[in-house]
């Protein structure tokens, strides 16, 4: 069979594990070279506890098929093939993440283990990193006999085999910072100090509580959960505190808040920190793809999109076709824009008007006027601060039929003026979570957590959110296994498909999916009653 349709025929993973088990196998029986002094045998668990900076590069290598400076790894199917490169070019996507082995569709990748390679009483001696080399990169044993076609022929220095030499003496065995025998340390980046400091500390309480009733029940594979919380005081994109809980050594994070700050992201990348459930203002622009933060709820693309999904399902007023998207000018509101668009483009709908403004400085008087000008069908607004009400104030009414206004749910105060205005301006708010039975059930099981927790319910979006990021890691650790490793408890939650986390939507990811629900409920203010009410269910949009 062609290469290329194996590649479109069984996906990458299955790829992987063509490439890499049929000719290291062939490998792995050839004996030493001789004169090849063998690779040390690894002294046991305790001598792997802390890698070595050598063995930390050739664990990005086996785990993720990059090297320290970032670069992806390359290889190459035999002397001419198809190129590979980067996480299809993991030995972990092949020989499993502890090195112990896999079986995939009908090829079996033999075990990396320290044992099977380094062992005084190997058949035929202990594997050498000469030999090593010569496989990975070379495409041949021991004997110069060449390997398999499917045997990647790998473009890695000796430098770099000395890493993955290094690494794969402990593989199986290393273990990463904050883990134990006895506990896993998680941390959390919450404002203890400053303006919002008491929703800081409910969220805290929150993810304490959650851990003490699993520590109550034994842990996790026998491991107690540690909560190292570091203040981000105003600072809501957690950056500095972020930074403080990865020179503690945490394994982990949860529940933190985020911003997307690029220097705490590349180092979160670089050190393959998972953080799960952001908090705040942590809500993607957009999907980040194969990053290591696991969003929970939708970004503002995708209440956008929610927005035009709704809209296109009501009769257009005559006269009244085109949308219009107003947003501040940077990257989430741009977002914000760019969903809208698409949903329009692919609703055969026209392409939305834009009018953005400088964040901080929204001049709602002249944004009013601009759209009593266009005559919009709908407005979709997006922003940070009090622009809702500052809208909500300019707003003049029109000779004809109002537009329809969309609004992210958060934008809203709860005062008994706004709520008058919001229900006088037909506000439709995008709320990135269900308004049903299921929510209800959600919100209860909540309430009767913190009672038997005896934690004081307040800042319920700040503790519900918290709970749930808490019970997504919790279930994520369950599935990776008692040898817990950061790439491990990614890999877990890749593989989380429609997980109630109790309040907020059911939670999916995967591979290239790091927003956990693509959809939102849409409510509105009931004019009699100025309550919050539900107008739909559960929006679902296509990622």
């Amino acid at each position: 069979m062609h290469v290329g349709h194996l590649v479109t025929m069984r996906g990458r993973r299955a790829l992987a594990a063509a490439l890499s088990a049929l000719g290291l196998a062939a490998a792995l029986k050839g004996a030493a070279a001789p004169g090849d002094a063998p690779a040390p045998a690894p002294d046991g668990a305790a001598s792997c506890a802390a890698l070595s900076p050598a063995a930390l590069r050739g664990r990005r290598i086996f785990h993720h098929g990059a090297l320290a400076s970032g670069e992806p790894v390359e290889g190459r199917l035999g002397a001419s093939g198809a190129a590979l490169q980067g996480k299809a070019a993991a030995c972990a996507g092949c020989h499993g993440r502890s090195g112990d082995g896999t079986s995939e569709g009908g090829v079996a990748a033999p075990p990396l283990t320290p044992e099977r390679l380094f062992a005084a009483d190997r058949a035929g001696g202990p594997y050498t990193a000469e030999a090593l080399a010569a496989a990975v990169r070379d495409g041949r044993t021991p004997a110069s006999r060449e390997l398999n076609l499917v045997m990647p022929r790998y473009r890695l220095d000796r430098a770099h085999i000395d890493d993955l030499v290094a690494y794969l003496r402990c593989v199986g065995r290393d273990a990463d910072p904050g883990v134990s025998p006895e506990a896993l340390r998680l941390g959390a980046a919450l404002p203890l100090t400053g303006r919002f400091a008491a929703a800081g500390a409910a969220a805290r309480d929150v993810l304490a509580a959650a851990f003490a009733e699993v520590n109550a029940q034994g842990g996790v594979f026998r491991r107690r959960l540690e909560l190292v919380v570091a203040d981000s005081g105003d600072a809501l994109d957690g950056a500095a505190a972020t930074a403080r809980l990865l020179d503690q050594r945490v394994f982990a994070l949860v529940g933190s808040v985020w911003g997307g700050d690029a220097g705490a992201m590349a180092r979160l990348s670089a050190d393959e920190v998972p953080l799960v459930g952001p908090l705040g203002s942590g809500l993607p622009a957009s999907d980040p793809g194969d990053g290591v933060v696991f969003h929970l709820r939708p970004g503002l693309d995708t209440l956008a999109r929610v927005a035009v999904a709704h809209l296109a399902g009501a009769p257009a007023p005559p006269g009244a076709e085109a949308l219009l998207v107003v947003h501040p000018a940077d990257p989430r509101g741009d977002a914000f824009l760019r969903g809208a668009r698409a949903e329009a483009q692919a609703r055969g709908l026209p392409a939305p008007a834009s009018l953005s403004f400088e964040p901080g400085r929204f001049d709602a008087a002249a944004a009013a006027d601009a759209a009593a000008r266009l005559r919009p069908r709908a407005v979709l607004l997006a922003g940070e601060g009090d622009e809702l009400s500052r809208w909500l104030d300019a707003a003049r009414p029109s000779s004809g039929p109002s537009p329809a206004l969309y609004a992210p749910a958060s934008l809203l105060p709860r005062d008994p003026a706004s709520l008058r205005r919001a229900a006088a301006a037909r506000l439709l708010l995008l709320h990135p979570g269900p308004l049903d039975d299921a929510e209800r059930l959600g919100l209860r099981a909540l309430s009767a957590f913190l009672e038997r927790s005896r934690v004081p319910p307040r800042h319920t979006a700040f503790q519900a959110s918290a709970y749930a990021a808490a019970r997504v890691l919790v279930e994520a650790l369950k599935r990776a296994g008692a040898h817990v490793t950061r790439p491990a408890l990614i890999a877990a939650l890749e593989e989380l498909r429609d997980f109630d986390p109790g309040p907020g939507p059911a939670i999916t990811f995967g591979r290239n999916r790091r927003v956990g629900a693509y959809g939102a409920s849409l409510a509105a203010v009931d004019p009699a009653s100025r309550d919050v009410a539900p107008v739909s269910a559960w929006v679902e949009v296509v990622p």
